[in-house]
């Protein structure tokens, strides 16, 4: 029984600060139990006046997800995690309208862009731990009849990430070759971070 209480103890609940489909689904999959909480984090303020490269700003967007829930809820294990398309060296982010997806999609069309991606875990305010992948994608020229027809069919999907596709459905027609981890392109690098949250004993993450 005293053991059992010490395990109870240290066990700590997993938090995902972020309301994000895609995350929630890989996690969901995989049998984590955890809880989604919107992290309030204003990520429009912090791309106004922030400075670095589109890898720099990913992980500083994750790291401001994380501990923003992390300062509230001190005692979970609390996820943090951004994407940014970098092509050319520019940031992009979620498109605005499905025509602005459209000018963005045109413009990546037979080129290769980077998604830099970054995940964080913080308790008790504090990151513990940060991973960053960059995966490369390069989108095949497709005709404008096929890119009317996706946008059709994907409607305002092509809102909610910063390249205008969600590759695990229809956007994996735009490429014509993917170099990276499937977890990190579509949101979250599971592996290593299954790993950490074993080595941070996380409540329903088995040993």
């Amino acid at each position: 029984m005293k053991r059992d209480r010490i395990s109870k103890k240290v066990n700590k609940r997993v938090i995902l600060a972020s309301e994000s489909p895609s995350r929630k689904n890989i996690l969901k999959s995989s049998g984590i139990d955890f809880t989604s909480i919107a992290s309030g984090v204003n990520e429009d303020e912090i791309k106004e006046v922030f400075k670095g490269s589109p890898k720099e700003l990913a992980l500083a967007l994750a790291e401001a997800k994380s501990t923003s829930v992390s300062k509230i809820i001190r005692s979970a294990l609390v996820i943090g995690a951004d994407q940014v398309l970098s092509f050319k060296g520019k940031p992009f982010s979620k498109p605005g309208s499905l025509k602005q997806a459209k000018e963005n999609l045109l413009l990546f069309k037979g080129e290769k862009h980077t998604l830099e991606s970054a995940t964080t875990i913080a308790c008790d305010g504090k990151i513990v731990w940060r991973h960053q992948d960059s995966p490369c994608l390069t989108m095949r020229k497709f005709s404008n009849k096929f890119l009317n027809l996706y946008l059709k069919k994907a409607g305002k999907n092509t809102l909610l990430s910063s390249g205008g596709y969600s590759i695990e459905k229809e956007g994996s027609q735009l490429f014509s070759k993917i170099e990276g981890e499937f977890f990190s392109i579509i949101g979250l690098p599971l592996v290593p971070l299954l790993e950490k949250l074993r080595k941070l004993k996380a409540k329903g993450v088995d040993e």
